[in-house]
């Protein structure tokens, strides 16, 4: 791409320095200094750690001949380099980015999820139900990046606009037509979905998460329902565009507000939704119910625990029927294949004779819908092993926290779950509360916490280890370790055959 075409998107620029040429080519469009390249544009965000403007001595050392910037430096000093000032570079990011790699999203059926809880699931059940009716797909969110079947490792649950832009890019020179996305509250928030054009979004929940960032309720409801605001851009274009709902979540008439796309709903219980469920029961590896769809009642079974994702199912089932038109039989048919999802209600198997579940859950109703379906399984004792998911983070929502591990665990043993700068015996202080007569302890470290639950668990127990799921790392300070519940229960056992 020539430099003036690249620029050409951003009408209210001023351009200092050295001419943009028609002729040069733009090598790449960065925004880290460090992966500046001969012949580079250099976007110079300005972040919470980090000031791109401080970088200009650097990325031109390093090649940049253009530098996006919203304070004009001595351009002067610095021949051969077009400085171009703008009133965002946030902005200007989202639009060069979807400028440099040729509009990927006009070309791709993008499906994006967001809400508090479920878009992982969700996500994974939509990507899993295409693939089985032959349509490979793109998908990014928190366990990883994917394309087609290459994997990458989750930087962020949505990766920034440049990342973000070349990530559709890649999904469609591998033959990818759908691109599957979880859209946290950050990345609408921050914009960085501005240029992706939506074809359906999904709304799953709204509940307490994030209020560090949000500070309100209301705000976090707010920065959700732009992902609404943004959907159906193009309706010029002749595609669908559908925004799906969940009716038992209250927020959901606040996204329905904010769309001129068709709305469709799905819910537990109430019968004017478009798809709803009935006659919920546990099944002997998972959940089972009859899916009404307006043309019938069908019986599903699902290899996940817990009702909750049978909404998350039902969001899927909308989007495969109504946006690429299957019929439900094919739905179904492809659903008998679906295998669950990685860190969500996953049940370990190393030979113990008691129960070890794996579940992300992390927020005050996640924790809540998990382990209230698990105490209606026959047991002996429910085991807990959890922290507060977020150091340095939402700190005032540790006492619903301990108030709901309380409730329905007849035993808690509360660790690290990315603690970052924060002392895991505070976090773990704050959790517990007013509860200090309840049956808990604090082991630090999450290996040894996890082998502690083992320890003690007995035949008939279950265990949950909660907070991390698939998400594959530990936080503590500013290093990412790896981590996994999974392989912490199977290495256990297996060193005590070993040994």
């Amino acid at each position: 791409m020539k430099q003036t075409e690249l620029i050409r998107p951003l009408v209210n620029a001023r351009v200092y320095g050295a001419q943009l040429s028609k002729d040069q080519d733009v090598t790449a469009v960065v925004n880290d200094s460090r992966k500046v390249i001969p012949g580079a544009c250099f976007i110079a965000i300005v972040g919470e750690r980090f000031d791109g403007h401080d970088a200009i001595d650097e990325v031109v050392a390093a090649g940049a001949k253009i530098i996006i910037v919203e304070e004009l430096t001595a351009y002067q000093e610095y021949p051969g380099v077009s400085f171009v000032k703008v009133a965002s570079t946030f902005r200007a990011q989202a639009m060069l980015a979807n400028a440099f790699y040729k509009e990927p999203t006009k070309d791709l059926n993008v499906i994006a999820v967001t809400g508090t809880n479920g878009k992982t699931t969700t996500t994974n059940m939509i990507s899993s139900l295409l693939n089985h009716l032959n349509r490979p797909t793109g998908l990014i969110g928190t366990m990883h990046y994917k394309v087609d079947q290459t994997y990458y490792p989750a930087v962020n649950t949505t990766p920034n606009a440049l990342e973000l832009q070349r990530l559709f890019r890649e999904m469609l020179d591998a033959s990818c037509q759908d691109a599957i996305i979880e859209a946290s509250s950050h990345a609408l928030a921050l914009g960085r979905l501005w240029y992706t054009d939506v074809d359906c979004a999904i709304f799953t929940n709204l509940t307490r998460e994030h209020l560090d960032y949000h500070q309100t309720m209301d705000a976090y409801a707010t920065a959700k329902s732009l992902l609404f605001s943004q959907l159906g851009q193009r309706f010029y274009e002749g595609k669908p565009r559908l925004a799906i709902l969940n009716m038992d979540d209250p927020y959901w008439s606040q996204m329905a507000q904010a769309t001129a796309a068709e709305i469709l709903t799905y819910s537990l219980n109430k019968p004017e939704a478009t798809v709803y469920a009935t006659d919920i029961a546990a099944a002997t590896e998972g959940v089972s119910f009859q899916l009404n769809d307006g043309e019938g009642t069908y019986a599903v079974t699902l290899p996940m625990q817990g009702q909750f994702n049978i909404a998350n199912y039902l969001a899927a089932f909308l989007c495969l029927k109504f946006y690429y038109q299957f019929s439900t039989a094919e739905i179904l048919e492809a659903t008998a294949h679906f295998k669950g999802v990685s860190g969500r209600m996953e049940q370990v198997e190393a030979g113990q004779a008691f129960t070890v579940v794996v579940d992300f859950a992390h927020t005050q109703d996640a924790l809540e819908n998990v382990l209230a379906d698990l105490a209606k399984r026959p047991h002996r004792r429910l085991i807990t092993v959890t922290g507060h998911s977020g150091g340095n983070r939402d700190s005032a929502a540790r006492p619903g926290i301990g108030d709901i591990l309380f409730k329905y665990s007849d035993h808690v043993v509360l660790t690290a779950d990315n603690p970052r700068f924060e002392s895991v015996e505070k976090i773990a202080k704050e959790i517990v509360g007013t509860h200090t007569d309840a049956s808990y302890e604090v082991v630090v470290d999450r290996i040894e916490a996890v082998h502690r639950a083992l320890q003690i668990a007995e035949p008939e127990d279950i265990i949950l280890l909660a907070g991390k799921g698939g998400e594959g790392y530990q936080i503590i300070g500013d290093d990412k370790i790896p981590y996994d519940d999974v392989d912490v229960v199977k290495d256990y056992y297996r060193n005590l055959k070993e040994n």
